[in-house]
């Protein structure tokens, strides 16, 4: 009978926690530093869409819309959100949260903690008039509970759900230059949320048709492709050829490296640190040929 030897601890600890290095990676790359959870980095990093965000020249729309927004009346302390209709919403819809006023704090990950400006949050319908924040999207790995303290007035909630779903892309396909959109390698990039709404819109709307909530869904809207993207911000739509955006990354730099060290011969703990370094640079050329939708 073969004999399969114990695994080394540095092994199982780079198997182990490979994804959460990727995870940490994607939104390194996309979101930048102050949205990786998965782990500290000690050098600052903006991210692409961040830097996208900020650009002169990108072709940029909110979703500060009757269709995409409300205004809501109050946040309480237990994460509550007071409006005027919920009818449009539904539970598991993702709403980002903006134009806040007042002293609430997103406590899910301990005191003082981060003001909601800005953050979205998975939710649940209370009432007629009211939903909860359960989740914040950033916590969609660890499944953290949203908890809050404080309260707030007068914020903006936007949102992309299977109500509105279809009129949002086909504004934004009306809105894209056709010079862009006709290249081979354009497509929108959609968070993970935004593809399950179209997905559900596009069931909802079939008539007659008998495998309508059974089969999948093709992801992409009038011959355009839908890029469903993971780890990724909310309530947001990038139109970008493939051929703009860049990733480079130094893999014979001495910086390049993935290390795991057990502490219990020195300093008696019953804990694995590990430490990844790396040379990352994102980018983007041509600002004027970027399409950008986000709260």
């Amino acid at each position: 009978m073969d004999y399969e030897g114990v695994v080394d601890l540095s092994d199982f600890m780079v198997q182990r926690y490979l994804t959460k290095i990727q995870i940490a990676n994607e939104r390194l790359y996309w979101l930048g530093k102050s949205a990786t959870k998965e782990a500290a980095f000690t050098a600052g990093f903006t991210g692409l869409l961040p830097s996208i965000s900020a650009a002169s020249g990108v072709y940029k729309v909110g979703l500060s819309k009757p269709a995409t927004s409300m205004e809501a009346s109050a946040i309480d302390a237990t994460g509550l959100v007071t409006v005027a209709d919920t009818s449009t919403l539904s539970d598991g819809d993702v709403v980002t949260i903006t134009n806040l006023t007042g002293t609430s704090k997103d406590t899910t990950n301990g005191t003082p903690g981060i003001s909601p400006q800005g953050q979205s949050y998975f939710i649940q319908i209370a009432s007629a008039t009211s939903f909860k924040l359960v989740r914040n999207y950033n916590e969609i790995n660890t499944r953290k509970a949203a908890t809050f303290t404080g309260t707030s007035t007068d914020p903006t909630v936007s949102y992309i759900n299977a109500s509105n779903v279809l009129s949002v892309l086909s504004s934004v396909y009306s809105q894209l230059d056709p010079a862009d959109r006709s290249q081979d390698d354009f497509n929108l990039q959609i968070p993970l949320h935004v593809g399950y709404a179209y997905a559900q819109a596009q069931a909802n709307k079939a008539v007659n048709v008998l495998n309508a909530f059974t089969d999948s869904k093709q992801m992409d809207y009038l011959g355009m492709p839908l890029q469903l993207m993971n780890h990724w911000q909310a309530n947001t739509i990038l139109g970008a050829r493939a051929s703009n955006l860049f990733l480079g990354v130094d893999l014979l730099g001495d910086e390049s490296e993935l290390s795991t060290v057990y502490m219990k011969p020195y300093t008696n703990d019953n804990v694995v640190r590990m430490k990844a370094r790396m040379k990352a640079a994102v980018n983007f050329k041509f600002a004027n040929e970027i399409f950008y939708l986000s709260a």
